[in-house]
């Protein structure tokens, strides 16, 4: 039984540059099954799907050497995005032409889906969990700002001396809630800790 150590993206992907084997092994057992299965499940083998793989780690070997890559999603969405599309196209240049049905293509659609909705739920699970760490001030100005509400109002529901002085105290509980999030080891698995646009946070 092979070790349950977790890894955050920033660990495998500089894992992958170093050539790590651990890391190389605990991401083949973490993604070759749902690979296997996108294959097996689609007119593909297992001799398909070890080929599939193998080319879907090189793309992401070559791609992790590259100055200026940046992991948006999992490790494991890109691998499987990788796969899919490579398959499809090598469906799509066999002699036998064979062709996925629009159901099939709309249920390896609806599998990527999945994986996002998930990603995006752990984001929005760990926003909630440190914005209920914030002072009683804190949430209640942000969560009037949320929901739209006017300065020149929240100014006069707060007490405050000004609207200037609302924006300012949006700005700093901002700030302490951003601060809490990037300093979360939650947030490293995301493979965000470089991501400055801040485009999982709110916008206010």
């Amino acid at each position: 039984m092979y070790h349950k150590k977790k890894y955050s993206n920033e660990e495998l992907i500089k894992g992958i540059a170093k050539n790590n084997t651990e890391v190389l092994d605990y991401i083949y057992k973490e993604n070759y099954k749902i690979v296997r299965h996108l294959i097996v499940t689609n007119n593909g083998n297992d001799e398909d799907a070890k080929d599939i793989f193998q080319e879907s780690l090189v793309v992401l070997f070559r791609k992790v050497r590259e100055k200026d890559f940046k992991l948006t999603s999992s490790l494991s969405t890109f691998i499987y995005s990788v796969a899919r599309l490579m398959w499809l196209k090598e469906l799509n240049s066999r002699k036998e032409r064979v062709e996925l049905s629009d159901s099939t293509i709309n249920s390896i659609s609806k599998e990527l889906e999945v994986i996002e909705i998930i990603n995006r739920n752990e984001k929005l699970k760990l926003f909630r969990e440190k914005f209920e760490e914030l002072s009683k001030d804190c949430k209640k100005v942000l969560r009037m700002f949320l929901n739209n509400i006017p300065i020149k109002e929240i100014t006069e529901i707060m007490g405050y001396s000004s609207d200037q002085h609302t924006k300012n105290r949006r700005f700093r509980c901002k700030k302490t809630l951003v601060s809490k999030i990037r300093k979360s080891d939650k947030f490293k698995e995301f493979g965000n800790e470089k991501n400055k646009d801040n485009r999982d946070i709110p916008r206010w």
